[in-house]
């Protein structure tokens, strides 16, 4: 976010509000409310002049944009309370948006807008209360033991949503569900995760098969932890879509063989971001996958990104995919570099552990890998 968009932000959101809280008073005609109204309106336009769209997330209790949090102010704590109040995840203003959208946020901010909302042709609602009454995953009739034994139409299904998730409105869940269960039904009957992370590993990286990796690597961990039901299957559905996001980076940034510029590595940053936002709009997605997708590039001494307020805690899930994460990124060959053996890797991750990655949980994972035979 340029400083120009960021102040033309500060006017909007300070104009929405003070137009919303002159509406309790007057009509939306009287010139202190339509005043506010004006000046909000043509800020909004300035910035959709830059941008194509204005995207106002709320995760965790707080206020993003362009994955920056915004500095809390009164007139920010009100938009917050509004979105927390009427279960609105994102509000995305589209070039175009007008004066209705204008007044239809005004009357959220004022609480005046009936609680069934709908979106218009450029102001979509995203939902902020995901939805755990979904169906617990039952053990499949059929354990997947190792890649090879994923049965195709699922794995059709699954990768289909990885290559075109940008054009979907939702993520397949049902797949992802179906999929992780069938790794814990075999691993549960003893059969040795890593063996299913063999033949990925003789493939280019792309983010589909990693995130078949991190997701194995994740149930190995939440069983390994005593993890059970449906906890375990959300950590494993977490981890299937963690990296979600990266299919809305540009495929020239994703693949680039050598060194991203400062704007390609900020493209990159991105995606967690857009995952984040991406899966808050799938119904039934667990809370935990959301925060996965957001977090899990954060580290544990929360240097990494995207920036969050001061006391921010990552969520335990989130740093379990971050030491699965970076441990098939290590061991994975890439465009960029070759494949690592695992003494190398494990040297590296203890190396940052109490940093980069959760001391504990690194420890854990390096002896369970040791006791299943990785080497």
């Amino acid at each position: 976010m340029t400083p120009y968009i960021k102040e033309q932000l500060e006017i909007f959101i300070s104009n929405l509000v003070q137009a919303a809280k002159a509406m309790l008073l007057y009509s939306p005609e009287h010139r202190v409310t339509s005043g506010h109204a004006a000046s909000a309106l043509g800020s909004m336009n300035l910035i959709l002049a830059a941008e194509d769209t204005l995207k106002i997330i709320r995760i965790g209790g707080e206020l993003f944009v362009s994955g920056i949090p915004l500095e809390k102010n009164p007139h920010v704590e009100r938009l917050n309370q509004q979105m927390s109040e009427y279960a609105i995840g994102h509000i995305s203003l589209m070039r175009g948006a007008g004066s209705a959208d204008i007044l239809l946020l005004m009357r959220i901010v004022a609480g005046k807008e009936s609680s069934k909302l709908k979106s218009t042709p450029h102001l979509i609602f995203g939902a902020v209360e995901l939805d755990d009454a979904r169906t617990a995953p039952g053990e499949v009739s059929q354990p997947i033991p190792s890649y090879s034994a994923i049965p195709g139409e699922l794995m059709a299904r699954v990768a289909s949503d990885f290559e075109s998730c940008t054009a979907r409105e939702h993520f397949d869940l049902q797949a992802v569900m179906a999929l992780v269960a069938g790794f814990i039904t075999s691993f549960r009957g003893e059969a040795n995760p890593l063996l299913a992370l063999v033949p990925l590993r003789e493939m280019d990286e792309y983010t589909f098969t990693h995130s078949l990796d991190v997701c194995i690597l994740n149930i190995a961990q939440g069983m390994s932890l005593g993890f059970e039901g449906q906890l375990l299957h959300d950590i494993g559905i977490a981890a299937m879509l963690h990296d979600v996001g990266k299919q809305f980076v540009p495929p020239e940034v994703l693949n680039k063989p050598g060194e991203l510029t400062d704007d390609e590595w900020l493209e990159m940053r991105r995606h967690t971001v857009h995952g984040a936002h991406y899966l808050l709009n799938t119904p039934g997605m667990p809370r935990i996958a959301v925060m996965s997708a957001f977090e899990h590039h954060m580290k544990y001494d929360m240097t990494g990104y995207p920036s969050v307020p001061k006391g921010w805690q990552t969520n335990l899930c989130s740093q379990i995919t971050m030491v699965s994460d970076c441990f098939d990124a290590l061991r994975t060959r890439r465009v960029y570099k070759d494949s690592m053996d695992f003494e190398k890797a494990a040297g590296i991750m203890l190396k940052i552990a109490g940093t980069g990655l959760n001391p504990a949980l690194t420890l854990n994972f390096i002896k369970v890998l040791r006791k299943m035979g990785e080497q």
